[in-house]
């Protein structure tokens, strides 16, 4: 069970703080269930979510991971190129259920690769590449800036800066 301020990963709502561990005391809800009480940090809201919901949390990586998984990045493969926007879907959701932060980075680099094989032919990657690839920066900045604490909207330029460090000293 996590504890008050506890950061942790929940569901598709990010980096989530833990506010509050309570007995809700709204009729519909059976009063003896503890709930946790988590605020997004990268949105406005509150997150009331059982103790024993089925929704995925775990606690955020150290920043020592962290590091480790960025300089895992040249290394980690970009994934398999569907053209059935249904299938691709099904992938990325795939990649994106498991909250995994090299997951995120694939899905990241992926869509990156195709973005550069469109655009040597003049064209743009599906609004659903698009879409996944925002998502999965979302997901992986918010983490990585929470645990390196930096502004989440510096992370991106971070990370391409000790990525390209780390490719030219090969």
């Amino acid at each position: 069970m996590y504890k008050v301020n506890d950061l942790i990963v929940y569901g598709n709502e990010g980096v989530c703080r833990v506010e509050g561990i309570e007995v809700m005391n709204v009729t519909a809800v059976a009063n003896d269930r503890l709930y946790y009480v988590l605020k997004p940090l990268y949105r406005n809201g509150t997150v009331f979510t059982p103790v024993d919901t089925k929704v995925f949390m775990r606690p955020v990586i150290s920043a020592d991971d962290a590091q480790e998984i960025i300089e895992q990045i040249p290394s980690i493969g970009t994934d398999v190129l569907y053209s059935s926007a249904n299938l691709l879907s099904e992938h990325y959701d795939k990649a994106m259920e498991r909250h995994d932060c090299k997951y995120l980075i694939q899905v990241i680099k992926t869509v990156y690769l195709k973005n550069q094989i469109a655009a040597t032919k003049n064209k743009k990657v599906s609004e659903t590449d698009r879409r996944y690839m925002k998502k999965a920066e979302e997901m992986l900045y918010g983490e990585f800036a929470v645990v390196l604490e930096m502004p989440k909207n510096d992370v991106k330029a971070y990370v391409e800066e000790k990525v390209a460090a780390i490719e030219s000293s090969k």
